[in-house]
């Protein structure tokens, strides 16, 4: 497959490009994700309290991602149908267990948390 290039429009997707450089810690950049919008692609229209959020998964090595971008910009209409924006910390308390998430699919700058990632990074954001 191949990827798209992808030239950073925010502050969060050059954190993104210095992690993958190794210049910057990745759980630092994980808790800017957190307190970051997140633009959160669904299969049906959402409401107030998340209702009728349908994600859009993907799977890796038999791990499923749910998909999410850093921008608007990035999700084409092609990828699904409604676009949700949600802070990141919001998004990620809700997760399932077993479910990871990957930040810009499809994208040269795509990044993987794992579903051991994820119950990290809620571990450490209950803590605060």
């Amino acid at each position: 497959m191949t990827l798209l290039a992808f030239v950073p429009e925010t502050q969060i997707e050059r954190r993104i490009l210095e992690v993958q450089a190794g210049r910057y810690p990745a759980d630092a950049l994980m808790r800017e994700l957190a307190n970051s919008e997140l633009c959160i692609p669904s299969q049906a229209k959402v409401t107030d309290g998340w209702q009728g959020y349908v994600p859009v998964l993907l799977e890796q090595n038999n791990i499923v991602f749910v998909a999410v971008f850093t921008t608007a910009s990035r999700q084409t209409r092609d990828f699904a149908p409604h676009l949700l924006r949600a802070d990141g910390r919001s998004f990620v308390q809700r997760l399932p267990a077993g479910y990871g998430v990957i930040f810009n699919p499809g994208y040269e700058a795509q990044l993987l948390l794992p579903p051991d990632g994820v119950a990290m990074l809620k571990q450490d954001l209950s803590g605060r």
